[in-house]
């Protein structure tokens, strides 16, 4: 996969969490604190910025960016998990 096709993906992944933000906190309402869609939208925005603001030279840049991102502006356990997901 080149960068492109990496930023593009990250793009689409982007406006559909900002998309259905609601509906992810509504299913995680019965079983957490109900902010998984508020949570992970925040992180998908700042992830874009990163893509937008270091313009990643391949696609392992574009994904250690968004997963930097991730880490770093999703709370709880869904951070980590979804920034070691786009790490690996």
């Amino acid at each position: 996969m080149d960068k492109t096709v990496a930023v593009k993906w990250m793009t689409l992944f982007n406006q559909k969490v900002q998309e259905e933000k609601d509906y992810l906190s509504e299913l995680d309402g019965p079983i957490g604190d109900g902010d998984h869609g508020a949570n992970l939208a925040r992180g998908m925005a700042a992830a874009l910025e990163a893509l937008n603001s270091t313009e990643p030279q391949s696609a392992a840049e574009v994904f250690k960016a968004v997963s930097m991102a991730l880490i770093s502006k999703v709370g709880g356990a869904s951070g980590p998990l979804y920034g070691s997901a786009f790490m690996g």
